[in-house]
């Protein structure tokens, strides 16, 4: 058996160790992975949650069919209004008591934002057959992961790219061109 080149030496061996962990949790250009948007960490949705859920209760129904002017949210200097543009469908039929939802259309998908108030029972969500939230149920506004069966008073808003058929309205914009990669807002 021959002698162990030099270069194999413990501190080599370790460097190698230490640079392949380094670049292996690295983009191929070698710069750490990007941080989620300022709208998907979970501070952001603490702070802003209660914000949206102020903005869509106060939509009136004479504004249903209008895109909307938006609300400017913390957490984001450089974000415009969100919600901005979108068009307001109003808010479906027959909820259970304490379940808030109000329907938007971005011209491509009909979302519904979802949430509960502290007399409602938990709200449970189905899972999408399709698109871009196949396999899954919802995420919280501002589009941080959501993984709970059920929406609890707690949770604050979510959305969902797709509500139940008997939620949206047959002339909803998005009827007339649907896109189901369609990305979230």
């Amino acid at each position: 058996m021959s002698p162990r080149p030099r270069w194999l030496s413990t501190g080599w061996a370790a460097s190698l160790v230490l640079w392949s962990g380094i670049v292996g949790c690295s983009t191929p250009l070698g710069n750490p992975p990007e941080p989620p948007p300022a709208s998907a960490t979970a501070k952001w949705h603490a702070r802003n949650g209660p914000l949206v859920a102020e903005y869509l209760e106060t939509l009136p129904a004479s504004g249903i069919g209008q895109p909307l002017k938006g609300i400017r949210l913390s957490g984001d200097s450089d974000a415009g209004r969100w919600l901005e543009g979108q068009t307001y469908l109003g808010v479906p039929t027959g909820l259970p008591v304490g379940v808030s939802v109000r329907l938007m259309d971005d011209g491509r998908r009909v979302l519904a934002y979802v949430w509960v108030d502290e007399s409602a029972e938990d709200f449970s969500l189905e899972p999408c057959e399709a698109g871009e939230q196949e396999g899954i149920r919802a995420r919280l506004a501002g589009g941080g992961p959501y993984a709970w069966t059920s929406l609890k008073r707690d949770h604050g808003v979510v959305y969902t790219a797709c509500p139940p058929e008997d939620w949206i309205p047959a002339d909803a914009p998005s009827r007339r061109s649907v896109d189901p990669s369609a990305a979230h807002p």
